[in-house]
């Protein structure tokens, strides 16, 4: 038989269990699953609905920006590069604007100081090709030219070559230069403010709104051309900016007031939405 204690402990077992009703159920129903997607779904789309104008509205004021921003970074670039251009160097033909850009400039000594001594451009002398710079040195770089006094006329125009030199000195930075006569004989005029100018080449902004994917191209690395030229063999090319439905450029010299004035005009499209931005470049043309 079993003892009392043994007894005790079996009885006590069933009372640990859970008091629960046997047939109750647990969970969801799957009638209760489907009506709780469905009023989900009703409320995902009322906030869908009154939030869809907002998203639009985010993602266009975006696309706006965006092209806004692109647009005046290109026009900054060629304005900032329109206020280093050469005096009467910039022309314009069709949705081609091409100028010289300085690379460093001063002043040359046109007369021997107090004491009789430096090196000064004489102009009536035909074989005089060297001078000393007035002021600080200046930084030459090989194939750089010599400009003074270019007007942009027929005689003293930095595209014909009568108002520009190839310079001989050496490359660095130089207190006096040197220069190639190379048959063209002196500078046809003096500076009246004994100016003078360094260039290195001519530079080219060209719209293409025409082709796919519009774009406003930047050459660069070409050689002068007495005609504004629209093709530019061993030219360095870049895309300033794409995405161009509409550009345009213009310029009038305004010769008499010796300063210039660069119309610029660029339109972008992306994703149904298009800015259209105007800048305007004052050109100072005082050689």
């Amino acid at each position: 038989l079993p003892c009392p204690a043994t007894v005790s402990a079996m009885r006590r077992v069933p009372e640990l269990l859970p008091k629960f009703p046997a047939d109750r159920s647990t969970g969801f129903t799957l009638v209760e699953m489907i009506v709780s997607i469905a009023i989900a779904g009703v409320l995902v789309s009322m906030v869908a609905m009154f939030g869809r104008g907002q998203i639009d509205a985010y993602i266009d004021v975006s696309n706006r920006a965006q092209l806004a921003d692109e647009a005046d970074t290109a026009l900054r670039r060629v304005a900032r590069d329109l206020q280093s251009a050469l005096p009467n160097s910039v022309r314009q033909s069709g949705s081609f604007l091409e100028f010289v850009p300085i690379r460093d400039a001063g002043r040359y000594r046109a007369d021997v100081d107090n004491a009789g001594a430096g090196n000064f451009l004489d102009f009536p002398s035909t074989t005089d090709n060297s001078f000393d710079v007035l002021g600080p040195a200046v930084n030459v770089a090989a194939g750089d030219q010599l400009v003074i006094f270019n007007l942009g006329q027929t005689g003293s125009d930095v595209y014909a070559g009568t108002s520009r030199r190839a310079i001989s000195t050496g490359a660095g930075s130089v207190s006096s230069l040197q220069y190639d006569l190379g048959g063209l004989g002196q500078f046809p005029l003096a500076s009246p403010q004994g100016r003078f100018q360094i260039v290195s080449g001519p530079v080219t902004y060209q719209c293409n709104a025409s082709a796919a994917g519009g774009t406003v191209l930047r050459h660069s690395g070409y050689a002068f051309a007495g005609t504004q030229p629209t093709t530019f063999a061993g030219a360095t090319s870049a895309v300033l900016v794409g995405d161009v439905t509409a550009c345009s450029f213009s310029y009038t010299p305004a010769v008499l007031q010796r300063n210039g004035l660069v119309v610029l005009s660029l339109t972008l499209t992306r994703n149904g939405e298009s800015v259209q931005l105007l800048h305007q470049v004052d050109v100072l043309n005082t050689p």
